[in-house]
């Protein structure tokens, strides 16, 4: 006990920043053999979670703006947020699954579980099964807002962009999300210091995807 109390630690008070940061990176500087990693430079954008920004998420998410995501989840904090967050923007936007399914691609979502390390984490087994509870909890909301209102043809809510996100069994699948959702989740676990980062690093610049899922 005395040693696992040695390898957490207290997070730092942090709060949500307001404004996206834009880089570039180069995947092929440093690498032994140019010729295999080609010369594309990468743009990444960090886009903060605050609230008053979500209207502007959706712009960048689809396949003409992105190729792959990073979704980070604190993992010394509830889910509900994040769940939300990717439910509403992602998973029943009927905007940007249409956008995926018309080019024929699927996004692909590194969810990188933070602070595994400090006092009280969860590792991303459990951070799975949290998420996986949340998002069903929205859905049935949602299908009780169906079944007392009209919807059209194609899924959709009235007057709503948003589509509903079906399941094949009693719970959502988060390793199978169903053939009309173009979106693949992958987890991985991240710390204080280097711990988790290569999984995030080959993700990023790569698109390799970690072991664990």
């Amino acid at each position: 006990a005395k040693e696992l109390e040695e390898n957490t630690w207290d997070p730092p008070m942090t709060v949500t920043s307001l404004v996206a940061n834009v880089g570039y990176v180069c995947p092929w500087e440093g690498a032994a053999d140019n010729a295999n990693n080609g010369n594309n430079t990468v743009r990444i954008i960090d886009y903060p979670g605050h609230p008053s920004l979500l209207s502007q998420l959706t712009t960048l998410l689809f396949p003409t703006a992105t190729s792959r995501l990073v979704f980070t989840l604190d993992a010394t904090q509830p889910v509900t947020e994040g769940a939300a967050l990717l439910y509403q923007s992602i998973l029943t936007h009927s905007q940007v699954r249409q956008s995926w399914t018309k080019e024929g691609k699927t996004l692909v979502i590194l969810v990188v579980c933070t602070k595994n390390d400090a006092k009280g984490a969860k590792n991303y087994k459990r951070m799975k099964i949290q998420l996986r509870n949340e998002l069903d909890k929205l859905r049935k909301v949602d299908l009780a807002i169906k079944e007392s209102s009209t919807s059209n043809g194609d899924g959709n809510f009235n007057g709503s962009s948003k589509v509903t996100l079906n399941v094949k069994g009693k719970t959502i699948d988060l390793d199978d999300l169903g053939s009309d959702v173009p979106v693949s989740l992958h987890f991985v676990e991240a710390g204080f210091g280097m711990d988790g980062l290569e999984a995030i690093h080959d993700f990023v610049l790569k698109g390799e995807l970690p072991n664990v899922k």
